[in-house]
């Protein structure tokens, strides 16, 4: 497995303050939402890093570590989700593809007991 980066990042937050990072982000910082959804938006940024924004009551049910979470841009997910495994992680749910972006993603629970991401970019 050949890891290119950590180019994904969660963040979880409540009202105000989801209201009031996303206004940050697109007011300040100058990003655009590449998706919004009800409680979710979803800023890629030039050099392809995601950071992601989530009220709680749209996280996947194994949780973002009380509200934090990054994963890590990998060449193969197939192979990076077998290496992981084999380490002792956990891997939560399927790999998800995004053809219209080149993208796949998958989540797991690491040894250390917290959830990371995997993602390919093609």
């Amino acid at each position: 497995m050949k890891v290119e980066g950590i180019t994904w990042h969660a963040v979880v937050l409540k009202e105000p303050a989801f209201a009031a990072a996303k206004t940050l982000y697109i007011d300040t910082f100058g990003l655009k939402p590449m998706m919004e959804l009800e409680g979710v938006a979803v800023f890629q940024m030039e050099n392809g890093t995601l950071l992601e924004l989530y009220q709680p009551h749209t996280v996947p049910p194994y949780g973002y570590n009380d509200s934090l979470a990054f994963g890590f841009r990998v060449d193969d997910i197939e192979q990076a989700s077998a290496e992981i495994e084999k380490a002792g992680g956990e891997l939560l749910g399927e790999i998800t593809r995004v053809p219209d972006m080149g993208y796949a993603y998958r989540h797991f629970r690491g040894p250390d007991g917290r959830v990371y991401g995997l993602n390919e970019q093609r």
